[in-house]
């Protein structure tokens, strides 16, 4: 919600969803690297190697003002290896990042954090319900199962 609200003035911008799931450290450090320089550059770069990507990063996007989006982040080492420091990017870039673990944000030395408040069991049920079923409320036949899931 908030990228759709604030994208409009920047001159490129990233989304990377469920990055805890999309990246593994250990096996596919490049993939990050790459949605990052795609969704602002756009066309794929031809990355085989970390260290290219980190410097491709640092050198295309080091003037440019950028909305950049960072998912379920729960490694320091994701946005060492995508972000690198501050400098890699021009001056008005935003990066926000969502994280189970708070800790991540305290490490990173981030300039705001903002704490959501838990869902009740009513809400939980509606989200889930969007996600599911494309509407409010659960169908009857699955009322029970949606609750107890929930």
């Amino acid at each position: 919600a908030i990228y759709n609200r604030i994208y409009l003035p920047f001159i490129g911008t990233s989304l990377t969803q469920s990055i805890r799931e999309f990246w593994d450290p250990k096996t596919r450090p490049i993939d990050l690297q790459e949605s990052l320089l795609c969704d602002v550059l756009k066309p794929k770069p031809d990355m085989k190697f970390f260290g290219i990507g980190r410097t491709r990063i640092k050198d295309k996007l080091s003037r440019k003002k950028l909305l950049i989006v960072l998912d379920d982040m729960n490694e320091v080492d994701y946005l060492e290896n995508v972000c690198g420091n501050r400098e890699w990017f021009g001056q008005g870039t935003v990066i926000i990042i969502t994280t189970r673990d708070v800790n991540v944000l305290n490490l990173l030395k981030v300039d705001y954090v903002y704490k959501m408040d838990h869902m009740n069991e009513n809400e939980s049920l509606e989200l889930f319900s969007w996600h599911a079923f494309g509407e409010a409320k659960p169908r009857k036949d699955f009322n029970e199962l949606a609750r107890h899931t929930v």
